[in-house]
Order: structure tokens, then C-alpha cells, then sequence
């Protein structure tokens, strides 16, 4: 139940800091606004760097933890297991916006800090976090499978990880065919999540009045 406030929480507050902090213009023209203004930029991805282990316990706990009339130890095992490439690549992607790319910035190095500008969807941080989070999909296809056969909480929990999952899949696809169609599933995806939280928060409060 904290953590899914605490995720709810994170997952709301960053496209919010996202918004306050993305630059205009062309990515050089990005990169020297981002000169100017770091502090903000930086705050949004520490907050964005939270949000995998969040999500990650939410899910080992639901994986491990709760009970369900179908009983799937394989699938919840290799669920939780496929979180730790999720985690780490994330971690990457997000760590690298206030570490490498402030960096490549503070000297001066616009061309390598285009490399590692997570607004660049060319850019290598972009491309590992869409990975990440085909990681992420399949981990919640896989310890949500049992829930889909519950009712009420349990079951809406189970059937948004798939959807968000889906549409995980579909951008990591639209990314390597540069379909931007596609590719905009990962925001339908990364919305999704709130009402698991939601969900989560809820679920949480009657577990823990059983």
C-alpha cells in the first residue's frame, strides 16, 4: 500500500516536471537551454529513476505475496527475474541524464551530449530505456497472467499490466521501424500505470483489513 502511493505519487509528478524542463528548438538549441536550466532537468529524472524499483517491489510483492485460485510459480519466478534487466537498463537511461549528459553539456560537447539527450529518440539513453521497458512488459504479461482470472481488484490490475505491456511492446516495435504512431504507445503505456497504482493503493487497504 506505501509503495503504491509512493509510485502513484512519482508517476504523476514526472510528466508534470517533464513538461516544466523540456526545452524548445532544434537538440542543439535543447542541449544550451538545458545549460540554464539543470536544476529542474535533473530533479525530473531523479524522480524518474525512482519509479522502476517502485514498480519492481509492487510487482515481486504481487508475484510472491498475494494469493489467486490459479497458481503459476514458474511464470511468476521468470517475472520477477526479467525485472532485473528492466531495472538496470532504466536505471541507465535515467542516471545517464544527470551524470553523462551534464557532462558532455558543462564542457562544451553538444555532439556527444545529442548522443546521450534523452529528448533525442536517436539517442542511446532513449533507445535502452524502450528496452527497459520491453522488459518491463513482459514481466507484467507474465505475473498478471494469474490475476486475469480473479475478480474485482486483482483482475483490473492484471488486465491494465497487459495492456501497459501491449503497448510497451508496440513502441519498442515503432522504435526500430521509426513508426511514430508506434512509438506514442509508449505514453498510452506510461499512463496506464497510474491507475495501477491506483488500483494498487486500494488493493493494499484490503489486504491489510483481512
Amino acid at each position: 500500500m506505501v509503495v503504491g502511493i509512493v509510485f502513484t505519487a512519482l508517476v504523476i509528478l514526472w510528466p508534470i516536471f517533464m513538461m516544466m524542463s523540456q526545452p524548445v528548438g532544434e537538440i542543439n538549441d535543447q542541449l544550451r537551454s538545458l545549460g540554464t536550466r539543470k536544476s529542474i532537468y535533473v530533479l525530473n529524472f531523479v524522480l524518474a529513476s525512482l519509479i522502476a524499483p517502485s514498480i519492481s517491489f509492487i510487482l515481486i510483492s504481487i508475484a510472491f505475496f498475494v494469493p489467486s485460485n490459479k497458481d503459476t510459480p514458474i511464470l511468476s519466478v521468470m517475472g520477477v527475474l526479467l525485472l532485473v534487466p528492466y531495472i538496470t537498463l532504466v536505471s541507465i537511461a535515467y542516471t545517464s541524464q544527470f551524470i553523462i549528459l551534464q557532462s558532455f553539456i558543462s564542457s562544451g560537447n553538444l555532439i556527444e551530449a545529442g548522443y546521450w539527450y534523452f529528448g533525442n529518440q536517436s539517442s542511446i539513453p532513449y533507445f535502452i530505456n524502450q528496452l527497459g521497458y520491453l522488459f518491463f512488459a513482459l514481466s507484467g504479461l507474465l505475473i498478471g497472467y494469474r490475476f486475469l482470472f480473479e475478480k474485482g481488484i486483482p483482475k483490473s490490475v492484471a488486465v491494465l499490466l497487459w495492456s501497459s505491456g501491449i503497448f510497451s511492446i508496440l513502441a519498442f516495435v515503432g522504435l526500430g521501424m521509426k513508426n511514430d504512431v508506434l512509438n506514442f504507445s509508449t505514453i498510452l503505456s506510461g499512463m496506464l500505470t497510474i491507475p495501477i497504482g491506483i488500483l494498487v493503493i486500494l488493493w493494499g487497504m484490503r489486504l491489510r483489513s483481512q
